[in-house]
């Protein structure tokens, strides 16, 4: 995945991956969805990827003085070096004009039909304003709205959860934002706390910086309340309480960051195993689902995969494990509320199949 974003910063001329390192910290949770302190650590050894390790909650404080809330805790930590984060919007950018000519992109407009069973063996999709799209092929993907077009196809429907998950921007000097890092904090369960928490420095969140002020953004890795299967009952305005809570974090681990700036509640679509869906699901209709809040780091090798689906070419990696008729994916379990080392272990196998 990294080369090919590289390939697309030579290609648009965009700086797109921001490199800042990645610091894992916090409690002795045992293994979650996001894996652990310790378990960050051995993956990092086994790839043999520069980072450094913390022991106590008061040396990462000394590492990083804004994590000053850190002081006394019985915590331990580690750092990737060489991680970082996307600059989304401009990535979205450059991926729509370095497919120049061959790409038109179409916003607000919603799909109210799509037909892959023709005798001409073309796809058609319907919009809401009454246009008609015809092409060879079609790819899916349309993360919590899955299965709804699925359905609309006469398609067989995936079994997919949606999480509610929430975030939010906070306000900060520009000099203090600066010291800021990339990390994600573990800490124990807690009733509705899921107790996974993540900030991201002021330099991702460029598209909203203004007026001399900087902002990062803070959120949670665990869903409010229970796991949906459509889009009909999502709240996006989600919990006062669980906002509560992120409010509650910051403080505690960010003292130097201001008001919160505003709040989002925004869909996961997961699987029950954490592994992406990539996988043909008609003769010329191919589906990626089952994001599971990590997949836009790896769009550009994603898209290869799926365009290899369609077009025969060889993948550039092996697609098995993606497969759409897994069991977890045709059976009827259903995802726990609950992280697993199951699924930790599955989303570390995951990203370095694919990283």
């Amino acid at each position: 995945a990294l080369d090919r974003w590289e390939e697309l910063e030579k290609l648009t001329g965009e700086k797109l991956l921001q490199e800042n390192g990645l610091l894992f910290y916090g409690e002795d949770t045992g293994e979650t969805v996001e894996g652990s302190v310790e378990g960050a650590r051995q993956v990092m050894e086994k790839l043999n990827l520069p980072h450094r390790y913390y022991a106590t909650g008061d040396e990462i404080a000394d590492a990083y003085p804004v994590l000053e809330g850190c002081r006394g805790k019985p915590y331990s930590g580690v750092c990737e070096d060489t991680a970082g984060h996307i600059r989304a919007s401009k990535a979205c950018n450059a991926m729509a004009k370095a497919a120049g000519g061959n790409c038109q992109v179409k916003l607000n407009s919603k799909i109210i039909a799509l037909d892959a069973n023709r005798d001409d063996g073309k796809v058609v999709a319907i919009t809401e304003n009454g246009e008609t799209i015809k092409a060879n092929n079609a790819v899916i993907s349309c993360g919590p709205w899955t299965n709804a077009v699925l359905n609309a196809a006469n398609l067989p429907e995936l079994n997919l959860d949606i999480w509610q998950v929430q975030w939010a921007h906070y306000e900060v000097d520009s000099d203090v934002a600066a010291s800021i890092p990339q990390a994600f904090h573990f800490r124990k369960e807690n009733d509705i706390d899921g107790g996974l928490y993540y900030v991201f420095p002021s330099s991702a969140t460029e598209s909203i910086q203004n007026g001399g002020k900087s902002y990062v953004k803070v959120g949670v890795d665990f869903p409010t309340g229970g796991p949906l299967k459509n889009m009909e009952s999502f709240n996006y305005k989600g919990s006062q309480k669980v906002l509560e809570l992120i409010d509650e974090w910051v403080k505690e681990h960010l003292p130097a960051v201001g008001k919160r700036f505003d709040s989002y509640c925004h869909p996961y679509t997961m699987t029950t195993d954490s592994y992406f869906v990539m996988d043909k699901v008609a003769e010329n209709v191919a589906v990626f689902s089952g994001g599971s809040g990590r997949a836009f780091k790896f769009g550009p090798l994603l898209g290869d995969c799926m365009a290899s689906l369609l077009t025969g070419d060889d993948a550039p990696v092996d697609l098995t494990n993606f497969s759409a008729k897994r069991p977890e994916i045709v059976g009827q379990t259903k995802i726990s509320q609950s992280t697993t080392a199951n699924s930790a272990r599955s989303s570390c196998e995951q990203q370095e199949v694919i990283a």
